[in-house]
């Protein structure tokens, strides 16, 4: 992903809408890209309920936050399967 931010608290509300709105159309094929969109997704969704106290936006975090999980377990037992290889 181009934007590697860890702290999205700073942000306003559009520039968080932009930057996901952004990322959300750049192709991603594999699994792991997919779970990185979703932890970026599920970040963004959390930095407005948070600042916000938005119950929509919360749920939205944990939503996604949820896809990620399961995307990283699949990469995980992919791994396990392919002997350690991505």
């Amino acid at each position: 992903m181009s934007e590697k931010r860890t702290d999205l608290s700073y942000l306003t509300g559009p520039e968080l809408v932009r930057i996901l709105l952004a990322e959300y159309d750049k192709s991603r094929t594999t699994p792991q890209e997919r779970a990185e969109f979703f932890d970026f997704k599920s970040r963004v969704f959390a930095a407005i309920a948070m600042r916000d106290g938005n119950p929509d936006a919360a749920r939205f975090a944990a939503c996604a936050k949820a896809d990620s999980d399961l995307l990283w377990a699949e990469v995980a037992a992919a791994e396990a399967l392919n002997g350690g290889v991505r």
